[in-house]
């Protein structure tokens, strides 16, 4: 794991070939990834135990179907789930999990992509669900997975408790995992509180339907000229270096329908770095002289240049702005004017992430005398 971006949420998967050793659980041979797992009778059902770690479907290539398993947890702060369409080289990977911990809560059941170890579930607060996870007992899980939708019916529900119209990483079959993530695993050496059961695959052969994107709502910036990934500086920007804007590699990108972009998508964090800046780049043209609103989110840390002034810096990152904030980046963030010039005027964002989610989203209030068009320095 890399750091604390992932090992809080999510467990990272290295490359599947660095797995230790196999083991068989529920009829299948399985790769094991991490020390605390082990293999025993728990709650009267031949299980699999986890403290942190994940297990490997071996030799099995996953894109559609049905999986189910039972999940029982103690309770203690944790995330226990399944990845599925794994990478082989562990650089991505659609993650589904509970969070025993929350139980009851709005957040309890959550669905985000993991796009180069670099989770996003700040990106994507529709995919949560509120249920109630018991202790000490089995529940069952069935996920359905078919193209780009996800239904996951949880503890026997007839209907889907969470439903995922658009999975983010797109068509490819890949590897299935169990994992858990235990954060205080090292101040409580004693608790495994994770176990599953009863694993159950069963893949469907017909090609699951993709929906197709919609275009962003009028207003939205749905193109960018993006920046390779640099190592974060200490703090806020308060002015771009130059070796960032003079770097090669720039490239341009298209948001997601809502307007996001998820900045992980396209490239991880530089090697040995535990945070990372790019930036963000358009051309706004102007019919002359005025003034716009530019509504906006983002995560973890940005900062917004205009004609190669600063106009805004400001910290999203989980509890920065109370003790329960989740750092989740919705279009009305934050606000600021732009003061335009008639002509072309230089629109610059640097967004710097830690952990829970890369993302950029923004909008003008309206287009009345202004284009966009993303453009390379």
């Amino acid at each position: 794991m890399r750091s604390l971006r992932a090992s809080l949420f999510i467990l990272a998967f290295p490359t599947i070939a660095a797995a230790q050793e196999t083991a068989q659980f529920s009829g299948r041979t399985w790769q094991l990834m991490g020390q605390d797992v082990k293999f025993e009778t728990h709650l009267d059902q031949e299980a699999v135990r986890f403290r942190n770690g994940a297990i490997v479907l071996a030799d099995f290539e996953f894109e559609n179907g049905t999986v189910e398993f039972d999940a029982a947890t103690t309770g203690h702060r944790s995330f226990v789930g399944l990845a599925f369409r794994v990478a082989a080289d562990g650089s991505g990977y659609e993650d589904f999990y509970l969070r025993p911990h929350q139980t009851g809560r709005f957040d309890a059941m959550q669905y985000t992509p993991v796009f180069y170890d670099i989770s996003a579930w700040q990106l994507y607060p529709e995919y949560n669900s509120s249920i109630d996870i018991p202790t000490d007992r089995w529940v069952h899980v069935k996920l359905v997975i078919s193209g780009s939708k996800l239904e996951a019916y949880f503890d026997g529900a007839e209907e889907p408790t969470l439903v995922v119209d658009e999975l983010k990483r797109g068509a490819g079959a890949g590897l299935l995992a169990l994992k858990s993530n235990f954060p205080a695993a090292a101040q409580l050496p004693d608790v495994w509180p994770t176990a599953f059961a009863n694993f159950v695959v069963a893949p469907d052969d017909t090609p699951g339907e993709f929906q197709e994107a919609a275009d962003p709502a009028p207003g939205l910036i749905s193109r960018w000229a993006l920046s390779p990934a640099f190592p974060a500086p200490e703090g806020m920007i308060r002015e771009i270096p130059p070796e960032m804007m003079e770097a090669e590699g720039w490239r341009a990108v298209d948001s997601e329908s809502s307007g996001l972009v998820n900045l992980a998508r396209h490239g991880g964090f530089p090697e040995g770095a535990r945070q990372a800046t790019v930036i963000a780049r358009a051309i706004v043209h102007s019919d002359r002289e005025q003034v716009k609103k530019l509504a906006f989110g983002f995560s973890d840390r940005g900062s917004i240049f205009l004609n190669g002034q600063i106009v805004f810096s400001g910290d999203n990152t989980y509890r920065s702005r109370s003790l329960r904030y989740l750092g989740v980046v919705t279009i009305d963030n934050d606000a600021v004017y732009l003061p335009l010039r008639q002509g072309e005027n230089e629109l610059v964002i640097a967004v710097s992430e830690a952990f829970g989610g890369w993302g950029l989203i923004a909008r003008l209030e309206d287009l009345d005398g202004v284009s966009v068009e993303p453009r390379s320095p």
